[in-house]
């Protein structure tokens, strides 16, 4: 194995486990403020954070190919910027948005490893 692969395969790993949690349990996603207000809520989460994030955790552990860990990592680099907008448009409270930045920060670059380092 590649140890220097291992900050983006485990980033890899973690989004595929997000997404099988998101995919078979909806309400786990409450823990970082996503809640389901309806059936068509609940399917969202099942499909964007269940099945988008599975299927594209896996696509980076089977594959290893260094542009799909380099648009992974944009993918969440660029969430992190919306996400520092919002704070400030959304007005939320930088308390709560801090653990789900610094998250999608380590994701991000630990993905994009992947990239620079395969």
């Amino acid at each position: 194995m590649d140890w220097q692969l291992l900050p983006a395969l485990a980033a890899a790993g973690l989004m595929t486990a997000i997404g099988v949690a998101a995919a078979i349990r909806p309400a786990s996603l409450e823990l970082v403020g996503v809640f389901a207000r309806s059936p068509l809520g609940t399917s969202e989460i099942r499909a964007v954070f269940g099945g988008m994030f599975a299927a594209l955790g896996l696509a980076a552990l089977v594959t290893r190919e260094p542009v799909v860990f380099a648009a992974l990592g944009a993918a969440w680099l660029a969430d992190v910027t919306v996400r520092m907008v919002s704070v400030a448009v959304d007005r939320v409270p930088p308390k709560e948005a801090l653990p789900v930045l610094a998250i999608g920060l380590l994701m991000g670059l630990a993905l994009l490893s992947g990239y620079w380092l395969a």
